[in-house]
């Protein structure tokens, strides 16, 4: 007999009846797989998958309730060319003599004859043993090719004598006979020796799970009008589970025949869950595993303690593995030893035990906020506190934690925590409104200011408000300070918070941060020495909160960045680097790239810095809007010392309107004027020069800027009386004002002892642009002096295009199409004051090949020089700025 013969006549055996002795209780029904509905999706990769297992003795289709075991088996049943019986296990085989019924009934369909002598010994209640060991006598006696039997909904109490018998049944099965077990948990088998044996195959709940387009398409196909967006959502949800498609389809449809308009679909939806996971999921599971399970649902994942926390028993953790072992979609998560339930089961435990008892699951929800912070989770915690409707303790909580949340990239947990629970804060709650203030300057500048102002009657002196209290408004009024373009205004207030105190500002989160804000002001006002006294006070300070210590790192390298040490600045950038990208601190990484692209910039390196700064300014940073406002700046000082005069005021008038829009402080405004003064003086408009000279309220830029705006009057000699007196306060400005004077010197000898000086302390600090801002006057200079100039740090200058040197007239573009890359290379680097040789050198090339190139480029360009081939490379590099004497742009 053919094997397609075989597998009709193996149809028709299992469609005869039974034999009538000891068969007559058996329902033909059980006998036979139904019909799978038509909106089930065919999963051709699942029916390969059992064709492959059933090809050993015994294949296992273990998953929890409504996985789709029954859907799958129906779907091979109906595929397969193997002869096949199918029995579907119900409530009427819990008796073993009745489940062995089912099974001889149903291997008479490929065995006929074979049920007979056993079925009589089973009537005559003998034990079971004897009935299988007759049973397994006669079907080794047959030859037969590959059978199967099904065995579908196999639910066995463990140890009882069906356990036995079948143990024994699928160990000696013969040669030609497999079997197919479905069931919600592991049969009580011996499933470890069979696996060792080769003898199972098993198909889990992971192989089961529905693909997202797999559950997309049936959705569609039992809710057509169901919107797109609405199908992807619930597939996700689903999360794979064959019945919750199911009943979430179900529920759209029945939403749609509803006839009052706007029928929250929804609900329904969890009805339907609700009522499958207690009926189908739960029931007639131990009440003890039912409990925990309840208990445990209000978190994602549940350890062995928190288990016991929520469920106020020990035996929590060992309840759950049973949970795991009955099947009930509750699985372990190695390596951490964590259990998790699928999602909508414990949405609708959650429910179940809402709509009895709300305050019960509110008690849960403040137990589980309660491990989780002293677990270190805070925002697992504010979740819970929410849920729980305690608003003030989530409030407290994140108060207590907030720079690190923000610090640690996690700005949305910040903003909705704040949102939800700003509408409970009484304005009279003097302690509620400081720990929303605090924690609004990481979602809104705008409203923590107006809080921080709100709160000004508490400052009063009359009125008796505790010192730890009055610390804390302080530092609120430092920060609003700091936050308005008042760094020094917000130290000073720092520092009174801190003297008031005492020793207890180590003991809260708020009033530690004025030490970063001291920090801050130190940086930003260019006075930073890692050996000034101030610094080291800080810095020690601010190492006892651990936390506080990496994110100084940032404040430090901007600090090294203005005050003239680049190449410092550079050192901490790369130490700091990474603790910033494995924490996520979001402050200390907006500082650390600032600081970056300002030393970069300084010792030549515009490439890297334009990019960066370029970034920052389109990025807003609500602790550090410093950052965006410098990084606009030093765009437009780059842009001016490369010639690209629009593109300056382009940078120059962002930078104003953050100024005017944000950042309205005394610092931020003088950090404009001193930008705004230069670029007044590159265009010629001394007058306009005047007046944001006059809005410098910093006493050596101000003295700075009038020495520039006196030059390009031609007034020299005033310029010595107004830097006489003038204090610098770090490298920087020592060397901007010996390069002033080396300027106006009244003689070569006093001029060539400034200039020395600079050159010492700018080649001792890697600055470069500071000193080549200053134009080619200083430059040529310097080169007059280059015997006595470190030459590393003089061929860095060399390559940095010099101030007031770019052309007045520009080519086109395609004038430079035809040359290859290599020559574009040679020429951006024909303007540097490198020798041939040295370009040889940079490119690794020969000079030989250079001057073929070389003779290439001045053909293409139509040029007969390097000279000229440097100007068309600068005005290819940048459009022409109008005309201006070189000596008016200055740094």
């Amino acid at each position: 007999m053919t094997r397609e013969r075989e597998s009709r006549a193996g149809a028709d055996l299992g469609a005869a009846p039974p034999e009538r002795r000891g068969l007559a209780s058996i329902y033909q029904a059980k006998l036979r797989p139904a019909v799978n509905s038509a909106y089930l999706v065919p999963r051709p990769r699942l029916v390969d998958m059992l064709d492959r297992a059933v090809q050993t003795p015994l294949t296992l289709v273990v998953a929890p309730a409504g996985s789709g075991k029954t859907s799958l088996l129906r779907d091979w049943a109906g595929r397969t060319g193997l002869p096949h019986a199918w029995l579907s296990v119900d409530e009427s085989d819990r008796d073993p003599a009745q489940l062995w019924l089912g099974i001889l009934a149903a291997l008479e369909g490929v065995a006929p004859g074979c049920a007979e002598r056993p079925a009589r010994l089973l009537r005559q209640r003998r034990t079971l043993l004897a009935p299988v060991g007759m049973l397994l006598d006669d079907l080794e006696t047959r030859s037969h090719d590959p059978r199967v039997l099904v065995i579908d909904d196999l639910e066995l109490e463990d140890g009882g004598a069906a356990t036995a018998a079948l143990s024994m049944f699928v160990q000696h099965l013969p040669g030609w006979l497999r079997v197919v077990v479905a069931s919600r948990r592991t049969p009580p088998l011996p499933v470890d020796r069979l696996r060792a044996r080769g003898m199972l195959s098993e198909v889990r709940y992971p192989e089961l799970r529905f693909s997202d387009d797999e559950s997309v398409e049936m959705l569609s196909r039992l809710a057509p009008a169901m919107p797109a967006d609405r199908l992807d959502e619930t597939a996700r949800q689903a999360e794979g589970w064959a019945a919750s498609i199911q009943l979430a389809g179900l529920a759209a449809r029945s939403a749609d025949a509803r006839t009052v308009p706007g029928a929250p679909r929804q609900d329904v939806e969890d009805r339907y869950l609700e009522d499958y996971v207690w009926h189908e999921v739960l029931r007639g599971e131990p009440p003890d595993v039912v409990e925990v399970l309840a208990s445990t649902a209000v978190v994602d994942r549940v350890g062995p303690d928190l288990s016991r926390a929520l469920a106020g028993r020990d035996d929590a953790a060992d309840l759950l593995a049973l949970a795991e072992e009955r099947g009930l979609f509750t699985a372990r998560i190695e390596p951490s030893g964590t259990y998790e339930m699928h999602a909508l089961v414990r949405r609708a435990l959650v429910a179940h035990q809402h709509r009895r008892s709300p305050e019960r699951v509110a008690e849960l929800h403040r137990i589980a906020a309660r491990w989780f912070e002293q677990d270190g989770q805070p925002v697992i915690a504010l979740e819970h506190l929410l849920r729980a409707g305690e608003h003030r303790e989530g409030l407290r909580l994140l108060a207590s934690c907030v720079t690190q949340l923000y610090d640690s990239g996690r700005e949305d947990t910040v903003r909705r925590t704040v949102a939800a629970v700003q509408e409970s804060v009484p304005p009279a709650d003097l302690a509620a409104t400081i720990d929303l203030a605090w924690c609004r300057l990481y979602t809104d500048r705008a409203r923590f200011v107006q809080t921080v102002d709100d709160l000004a009657p508490w400052t009063g002196d009359d009125l008796d408000v505790d010192p730890t209290m009055r610390a804390r408004l302080e530092v609120l009024q430092a920060l609003a300070s700091t936050v308005r373009g008042d760094w020094a205004g917000g130290a000073r207030l720092a520092r009174s918070a801190l003297a008031t105190i005492g020793d207890a500002w180590l003991l809260d989160p708020l009033v530690r941060y004025g030490w970063n804000l001291v920090a801050r002001e130190i940086a930003l006002a260019e006075r930073w020495d890692d050996t000034s006294t101030e610094v080291r006070k800080v810095v020690f300070a601010i190492s006892a909160a651990p936390e506080r210590r990496v994110a100084l790192e940032g404040t430090r390298a901007l600090g090294h960045a203005l005050a003239g040490h680049p190449v410092d600045a550079l050192r901490l950038v790369a130490g700091a680097r990474q603790a910033s990208e494995a924490s996520n601190l979001t402050v200390l990484h907006t500082e650390l790239l600032t600081a970056e692209a300002i030393a970069d910039r300084e010792i030549g390196d515009a490439s890297a810095a334009l990019p960066v700064l370029m970034r920052l300014a389109e990025t807003g940073s609500e602790p550090v809007p410093h950052c965006r406002l410098l990084a606009c700046l030093e765009l437009a000082r780059s842009w001016l010392d490369g010639g690209d005069l629009g593109a300056a005021e382009r940078a120059f008038a962002q930078a104003r309107q953050i100024v005017e829009t944000e950042f309205t402080g005394p610092a931020g405004g003088s950090w404009l004027a001193r930008t705004g003064a230069l670029l007044a003086l590159a265009d010629g408009r001394l007058e306009e020069a005047r007046r944001w000279v006059a809005r410098v309220d910093d006493p050596f830029w101000a003295d700075v800027k009038t020495s520039r705006v006196l030059l390009a009057e031609g007034n020299a000699g005033a310029v010595s009386d107004v830097l006489r007196d003038v204090e610098p306060r770090c490298v920087r400005h020592h060397v901007v004002r010996d390069l002033l004077l080396s300027r106006v010197a009244t003689s070569p000898a006093e001029a060539e002892a400034h200039l020395l000086r600079a050159v010492e302390r700018a080649s001792a600090h890697g600055l470069v642009q500071t000193v080549a801002g200053e134009g080619p006057e200083v430059v040529e200079s310097i080169e007059r002096l280059a015997w006595r100039v470190p030459q590393s740090w003089l061929a860095r200058l060399r390559r940095v295009p010099v101030a007031g040197t770019a052309l007045s007239t520009a080519p086109t573009l395609e004038r430079a199409r035809t040359l290859t890359d290599r020559q574009l290379g040679i020429l951006r680097m024909l303007p540097s004051r490198l020798t041939l040789r040295e370009i040889a050198d940079e490119l690794y090339i020969s000079v030989n090949t250079l001057k073929f190139h070389l003779k290439v480029i001045y053909r293409e360009l139509d040029c007969a020089s390097r000279a000229e081939a440097s100007e068309l490379a600068r005005a290819l590099a940048s459009p022409p700025p109008r005309p201006q004497p070189s000596s008016t742009r200055r740094r």
